[in-house]
């Protein structure tokens, strides 16, 4: 009885190191140049292991992506219950989208490097798909409450252009943008185009 809880915990551990390392192999070869080998090697575990708990290696790249979406629910999660108006709330969501341990070079160049192959992979183009609709549903909830649903929707594609716009500056140099600089852009933003949508109200 005791024996089964400790096989899905060593099965839990060992999909974790792979998709950990699955992370840390994109980062230093890029998407094409991680290989199976490479990244049994970084997690200590054999090539055959990556078979044994995902089936293929698309599946635990898709496995990867996952993660880092429900990392950036998990902090979304918990920015959200920091605040309790509608614009705490979109400066939440957008704060959680750009705040260390999200906002690092590291997670932006990996989840760039998913993007690029969204155009050859329908699982990590549905998985992207969802990560952008859930950004675009949380913002437009909150702007909503606070202009008219045509104001709103604009402001909303602008500041998620300029949010994919800041993780590609950072997967392309880490001194680019600091968060606390990206913040302050989108923050700054939204201040003056929710004092521009009031003003013509």
């Amino acid at each position: 009885m005791t024996t089964l809880p400790r096989q899905r915990r060593h099965r839990n551990e060992s999909q974790s190191h792979l998709v950990d390392a699955t992370i840390s192999v994109i980062y230093k070869y890029g998407f094409h140049e991680a290989t199976a080998q490479r990244i049994a090697e970084e997690a200590g575990l054999s090539a055959g292991n990556i078979h044994y708990h995902f089936g293929s290696k698309e599946e635990l790249f898709a496995a990867v992506m996952r993660q880092l979406m429900s990392d950036i629910s998990d902090t979304l999660v918990r920015e959200l219950g920091k605040v309790d108006t509608p614009l705490a709330r979109a400066r939440a969501i957008l704060h959680a989208n750009l705040s260390e341990p999200l906002y690092t070079q590291r997670n932006c160049f990996v989840w760039l490097q998913f993007w690029s192959e969204t155009a050859r992979s329908e699982e990590l183009a549905r998985l992207e798909r969802i990560n952008a609709q859930r950004f675009h549903r949380n913002l437009l909830d909150a702007l909503s409450k606070l202009l008219v649903r045509e104001d709103a929707e604009k402001i909303v594609q602008e500041l998620v252009a300029m949010v994919d716009g800041l993780w590609i500056r950072k997967a392309q140099d880490n001194d680019a943008v600091t968060p606390e600089a990206a913040q302050a852009i989108v923050f700054g933003y939204l201040e003056r185009r929710l004092g521009f949508a009031a003003a013509k109200g």
